[in-house]
């Protein structure tokens, strides 16, 4: 990746929609290509143009740390907060009149999903080869962090020995039952990869909507025996208090967690593994090629090693820039070290995963 980088980017990549449809004058209908030397647009300072980063990573003051530190480096940057699915339907849906420039920290399979749709721009940053290896490199979105969900135990309740060994002791061991919280909610990217991580392990060509009767009876048993928790209660405060002393959360969300209600819970690896993504960053195609480059620029300086360690620091996460590692907290370190992905087909389970969700929410919670 060293050496001159030049990219043919197509400031509107429009797909033959486009024509059919005649969509007329938009923010994204040139189909002109323009040859960029990254290096060379990288390089420049940032002009100050306003740009509208999209992300669903931005609670819990993400989004203060992000506005302080961006205006700092000479930024001037709109932070618009929604989920990773509503942040993935928006972008694809304005691919002829984008609102949104930067998209910061869905999954690599949303990002597949802009990608196919035509509104990203080709770029590569930096840190490039400071990534490689993290997910599949498709020249569009850049790994910045790895995202395993793992489940955690309140440590005064359970040790290792007695805390659940699989996800499905939790259904069917007894002595877990109404012991643990199951999600309340379906648009969530952690939620979603919980289901999908049952769900995957269960595949059949033969199976409604692609899962076995036997997949279906698991979730069904999940949700049964597990603890919906409620408006007014948080599940992270009910594990912390021994109520329901099983939980599960997205691993750059222990640090915060910990520290809210003063524990150290006990993590589990599971033997069958954590369902597991990268969160990633891309740059929205634009007829305005002033605005795709500062927003490269942004987007090169974010995750840039300083910048993404610093981030990491503050907020605990577990970045895949190998230059940024000893910059994670240690409960992110122990993390990394201990965990392993949950060997399933992801790309189909997201293809399923609203299907799924729906039968859920009809059928089964």
């Amino acid at each position: 990746m060293k050496g001159k980088k030049v990219f043919a980017v197509s400031l509107t990549t429009f797909l033959a929609a486009t024509a059919l449809f005649g969509c007329g004058n938009s923010g994204n209908t040139q189909t002109e290509q323009t040859e960029l030397n990254m290096e060379e647009v990288l390089s420049k300072d940032p002009t100050g143009e306003k740009i509208v980063v999209a992300t669903n990573n931005a609670a819990n003051g993400r989004d203060v740390w992000l506005l302080e530190n961006a205006q700092a480096a000479g930024f001037n940057i709109e932070i618009v907060q929604l989920g990773g699915g509503d942040v993935t339907a928006r972008v694809i849906s304005e691919v002829n009149n984008p609102t949104i420039n930067v998209v910061w920290g869905p999954s690599e399979d949303q990002f597949t999903s802009m990608i196919d749709a035509g509104a990203l721009v080709k770029f590569e940053p930096d840190w490039a080869e400071e990534v490689a290896g993290a997910s599949e490199e498709n020249g569009y979105s850049w790994p910045y962090e790895i995202q395993p969900k793992v489940l955690v135990c309140n440590p005064d309740v359970y040790t290792e020995e007695t805390a659940p060994k699989r996800w499905s002791d939790l259904w069917e061991k007894e002595e877990f039952h109404g012991k643990y919280a199951v999600p309340t909610s379906f648009d969530g990217n952690t939620n979603r990869a919980v289901i999908g991580g049952i769900l995957g392990r269960y595949l059949d060509e033969n199976g409604d909507l692609g899962v076995s009767d036997e997949g279906w009876d698991a979730i069904q048993q999940y949700f049964d025996n597990g603890y919906k928790t409620p408006d007014g209660e948080d599940d992270f405060g009910n594990m912390a208090s021994g109520k329901v002393p099983i939980t599960f959360t997205f691993a750059s969300g222990l640090k915060d967690k910990c520290e809210s209600f003063d524990i150290d819970p006990l993590i589990i690896y599971t033997e069958e593994g954590e369902p597991t993504n990268t969160n990633q960053i891309g740059v929205v195609a634009n007829s305005n090629q002033e605005l795709v480059e500062e927003s490269m620029r942004f987007a090169n300086w974010l995750g840039s090693t300083d910048v993404i360690g610093a981030y990491a620091q503050e907020n605990g996460n577990m970045v895949t820039n190998s230059a940024a590692e000893d910059s994670m907290v240690p409960i992110i370190r122990e993390v990394k070290e201990n965990y392993k992905p949950a060997d399933v087909d992801w790309t189909y389970i997201n293809s399923m995963m609203d299907e799924w969700v729906a039968k859920i929410q009809l059928e089964i919670y």
